[in-house]
């Protein structure tokens, strides 16, 4: 990576930079920190640096790093790097500051009040959504009731087909058009600065790296914390670099250059991508010649994780979203009853906080919302697999980094607090690891990628799907063995 240019318009942090400024006598060490920090793999890329700015010093490059938009106006003022969530996040301190308990490191799906399953009623919401429709129901009852003038969320860049712009959505329309995930990672906290020009009240929609952004930055900005009335955190196992997206519109071809629209899963749970032409019909992302199974959206998201997951990701722990109001995400977990059809469009719900608590029952009162309660035990099985893996793959390689003498984030008191791992559970960490060494090999691991959006790989998708609907199976089967045990128990 070059030099910076301090002439240019929108010089890169990235880089062996001297950071001198002629305007301001010397060298701001906050940016030369900054760019530390991004050196070192430490940035999320979650925009909270540029979104705090006071001076609008900061922007994004096309990659969501945080690049030198106005190098002279920079007034050192350092909260760039007191801001980073990516550097350091006191986990211990801020978790008892938040919730007013401890928080227990080994323990994947943290601090809740309520756990549940549910949708939204509007039908046409719940139809377009990813899983059930509640984030977006939640926001728009909000929006409507006047508890929120806003929300910050992702949308669909309009030239960039694939990848997520962060925009505060002010009205329904602007909430039903940014439904759907968007994997690509995207700096949301950008949008701290706009939202503190508005005035007003707002919901925040974010992974859980944006939400300790904006944990850190509330402390940091009184008025941010007193606009935020809510935070919603999304269930993450990664983000996925640019490059991947890249790669696959790629191998779109002619296809790709007449596309509208990219929508990240058609379907429910988990659905696949599509392309949506200008003569309005759809077309697969993956495989669109072929005929009957196709991969799904997850099948290939779970590829691209362990090809393109971005440095910080794999030292970051947090997969539940553990410091916001509310965690939503997928319901990967057997489904509670026979009334039950994850197809048709549920959602799996966390609330964390009396302000998330209260938000959920204000939808479901209005009958926004039909919702069906899990037990504890249940709430923590789901989504357990995946955090579990990101939970322990984080340590380790934490622990690895520090030996060899390598940058790692800060997570206060935890930093000398590492659970040990059983016996089994590092021999899972260290196949995990395993299955994700091609993120340390880049040059690798686009032949790879082509490799597995050809017939060869979609022999292996073909393949892996057999063996995932076998685990679904005997899941599923001995949760209603439990069950009927536990029910038959009972009547005895």
């Amino acid at each position: 990576m070059g030099a910076l240019n301090i002439l240019s318009d929108e010089a890169p942090l990235r880089g062996k930079t001297p950071f001198r400024s002629p305007e301001l006598g010397g060298e701001p060490r906050a940016l030369r920190a900054l760019s530390q920090i991004i050196e070192g793999g430490l940035c999320h890329r979650c925009g909270s640096c540029v979104g705090i700015c006071p001076t609008d010093t900061l922007a994004t490059d096309s990659s969501g790093y945080p690049t030198v938009k106005n190098l002279s106006a920079c007034t050192d003022c350092d909260l760039c790097v007191k801001v980073c969530p990516g550097d350091e996040f006191d986990f211990k301190a801020l978790h008892q500051e938040k919730y007013g308990v401890g928080a227990d490191l080994s323990f994947t799906h943290g601090h809740f009040l309520e756990s549940f399953i549910g949708y939204s009623t509007d039908p046409y919401l719940r139809e377009r959504s990813t899983s059930g429709g509640v984030v977006t129901a939640v926001l728009i009852h909000m929006l409507e009731t006047k508890a929120i003038d806003g929300a910050v969320v992702i949308t669909s860049d309009e030239k960039t087909l694939w990848k997520g712009k962060p925009i505060v959505a002010k009205t329904k329309e602007e909430l039903l058009a940014a439904t759907k995930s968007k994997y690509a990672i995207s700096p949301t906290n950008e949008v701290f600065s706009e939202i503190k020009k508005l005035g007003g009240k707002y919901a925040l929609v974010g992974l859980p790296c944006q939400i300790h952004g904006f944990i850190k930055a509330s402390k940091l900005d009184p008025k941010l914390k007193e606009q935020v009335v809510l935070t919603i955190g999304l269930v993450c196992h990664a983000a996925v670099e640019h490059e991947a997206y890249d790669i696959i519109w790629d191998l779109l071809g002619d296809k790709a250059k007449d596309a509208m629209k990219f929508t990240s899963r058609i379907g429910k749970h988990p659905g696949a991508p599509h392309i949506t032409m200008k003569d309005g019909s759809l077309y697969p992302v993956y495989y669109g010649d072929k005929k009957g199974y196709k991969p799904s959206s997850m099948e290939v998201i779970n590829i691209l994780y362990r090809l393109y997951s971005p440095k910080r990701c794999l030292t970051c722990f947090d997969a539940m979203s553990e410091f916001a109001d509310i965690t939503v995400g997928d319901p990967w977990m057997a489904p509670p009853d026979e009334t039950v059809d994850f197809y048709k469009g549920w959602s799996f719900v966390l609330t964390r906080s009396e302000a998330g608590k209260k938000a959920c029952k204000s939808l479901e009162n209005s009958g926004g919302m039909i919702r069906k309660d899990v037990s504890r035990k249940t709430a923590i099985e789901c989504n357990s697999l995946m955090a579990n893996e990101k939970r322990w793959r984080a340590f380790r390689i934490i622990e690895s980094q520090k030996r060899q003498g390598k940058p790692v984030p800060s997570y206060g008191a935890f930093g000398e607090e590492m659970p040990k791992q059983s016996g089994i559970q590092f021999f899972k960490t260290e196949s995990n690891m395993l299955s994700h060494i091609l993120c340390y090999l880049p040059r690798w691991r686009e032949p790879f990628l082509r490799f597995m959006l050809t017939g060869g790989g979609y022999s292996l998708f073909y393949l892996n799907n057999l063996r995932r609907k076998f685990r679904f199976w005997r899941r599923d089967t001995w949760f209603m063995l439990r069950r009927n045990f536990s029910k038959d128990s009972s009547i005895l």
